[in-house]
């Protein structure tokens, strides 16, 4: 068989490959892999608005490369991903230094150190469109900076700079306010995704962005004495092990404060960070979404799952399998792996509901000998209905003091039951963003004592007052000591 080369024109692959669709905060954080690929322990990202005529530089104290090395690492493809890679090697394609720049900006310049000796090479976009060729350039002079300062004093090291940053890629063309709030953004997201490494649960990292640390974010506040760690699942696929394990986070009403509240939920907020983290060599490529699992019906985020989170701890070399993309940034399950993982989650969903509902005071209670059942059951209907128990001993006491007049009371239970609204309760549940429980006022405590001292007294007598009381008064939310000595007064008896 004949065979012809065919080589694709420069000018429009490397204006397709711009469009790759990443943002600032996904290519940067495409740089701080090579750089922690580079054995680097320290990583700093300079973001200037410059005018408007904004400029990125990313400096690494890591291996560096020399002017062979340079050349490979610009060269389009690279190793590929089907290369070895080592388990700290967070590569993929052999294209994100190249793609995740040149989708910011018009000109890549890297500089790198190595045994001392500079080597420097750039891309440049309008001069690979002028002449169709895939020429680098090599730099006559080095913009004078003071990260390049800083490159010179170090025995090793790489530098990459941005430069003619144009609207292709989110930092350009925006006022000087906007443009910082969005550094602000890239900040959250890197403390996100590099959160092992700045925390040292992997190798240690650290990061600055314009001269601040960047601080790791833990999406499943482990230090969070309220928070439930799940067992760990191992999960055999393709001769490789990985572990899921879930977690169930706090309640709101289990944090200090607000300010606590909303940073533990993340980028994005509560609601957007539910569902899987997927790492691949402990960093974090998927922050959050049910990766189309869930049966027929494809799972989404929703209210009562927002506490819910699940690491899965990939090794590089199942990347293939899990469709690892080129921004590193989506992942999807093999289709075998499916129903293993659909039925983790499941099992993590059910307990973040449980704590959802409970407002995280404590879990579901264990109903214990002799106890009142819950008044309100489910219907077990596709459509959320709620009936309330027929048996239940404050029921049958007033459907028997009524005598003949009973059916009143069934007919009474029966409207509030296909009256009850639960579309308006969960619309006020997730516009409140699971706000605290209202708090029975003081004002209200007389009269209802007297209500529920009405029932105690109609109780069957098997147990003590105090505990009739406490069976009657168990689910009422917040503090409910005032209440029951209101009660207990009110029967004449005193605890």
């Amino acid at each position: 068989m004949r065979r012809i080369e065919i080589i694709p024109g420069a000018s429009a692959l490397l204006q397709s490959l711009r469009g790759l669709g990443y943002s600032p905060e996904t290519a940067i954080a495409d740089l701080i892999d090579n750089s922690i690929a580079a054995g680097a322990a320290a990583v700093t990202v300079d973001l200037d608005w410059n005018e408007g005529d904004s400029i990125a530089r990313v400096l690494d104290d890591g291996r560096g490369m020399d002017d062979a090395g340079l050349v490979k690492a610009m060269c389009f493809g690279g190793e590929g991903p089907t290369g070895v890679r080592a388990q700290d090697d967070l590569g993929r394609f052999g294209l994100g230094l190249k793609t995740a720049s040149l989708s910011q900006c018009r000109r890549l310049t890297v500089a790198s150190r190595q045994n001392c000796e500079i080597a420097a090479l750039a891309w440049d976009v309008d001069a690979v469109i002028e002449s169709g060729r895939w020429d680098a350039l090599i730099p006559d002079r080095l913009t004078p900076s003071p990260q390049l300062d800083l490159l010179l004093r170090h025995e090793s090291g790489t530098l990459v700079q941005w430069d003619r940053m144009d609207a292709i890629g989110g930092l350009s063309g925006l006022e000087r306010d906007a443009f910082y709030l969005r550094v602000r953004d890239i900040g959250a997201h890197l403390g996100m995704a590099f959160h092992r490494f700045l925390a040292g649960d992997a190798r240690r990292v650290s990061i600055t962005l314009n001269g601040r640390a960047v601080k790791a974010w833990d999406p499943f506040q482990r230090h969070h004495p309220a928070t439930i760690t799940m067992p760990s699942e191992p999960v055999r696929h393709g001769g490789r092990t990985f572990t899921v394990t879930p977690y169930v986070l706090p309640h709101r009403d289990r944090f200090a404060n607000d300010a606590e509240w909303e940073a533990s939920g993340g980028p994005g907020g509560w609601g957007e960070r539910q569902g899987f983290y997927v790492y691949r060599g402990k960093r974090l490529l998927v922050p959050g979404g049910w990766l189309g699992l869930g049966g027929t019906r494809a799972w989404t985020r929703d209210e009562a799952s927002r506490l819910a989170r699940i690491a899965v701890d990939l090794p590089t070399e199942l990347d293939a399998d899990w469709r690892i993309d080129v921004r590193k940034s989506q992942a999807r399950p093999p289709g075998r792996l499916r129903p293993r993982l659909t039925a983790i989650a499941g099992l993590c969903r059910e307990k973040a509901r449980e704590v959802f509902a409970w407002r995280g005071s404590r879990a579901k209670p264990q109903r214990r000998q002799g106890e009142l059942e819950d008044i309100w059951i489910s219907a077990g209907s596709a459509a959320a209905r709620y009936r309330i128990r027929r048996n239940h001993p404050v029921v049958e006491v007033i459907a028997e003091a009524l005598g003949t007049h009973r059916t009143l009371l069934e007919g009474l239970l029966a409207f509030l039951e296909r009256t009850v609204p639960v579309e308006r309760i969960w619309l006020d549940v997730a516009e409140s963003e699971g706000a605290p429980a209202p708090v029975l006022a003081d004002a209200e405590i007389p009269a209802l004592a007297t209500q529920l001292a009405s029932l105690v007294s109609t109780m069957a007598p098997t147990d003590s007052v105090e505990v009739r009381v406490d069976q009657l008064i168990r689910h009422l939310p917040g503090d409910t000591a005032a209440l029951k000595r209101a009660v207990l007064a009110q029967l004449g008896h005193q605890p």
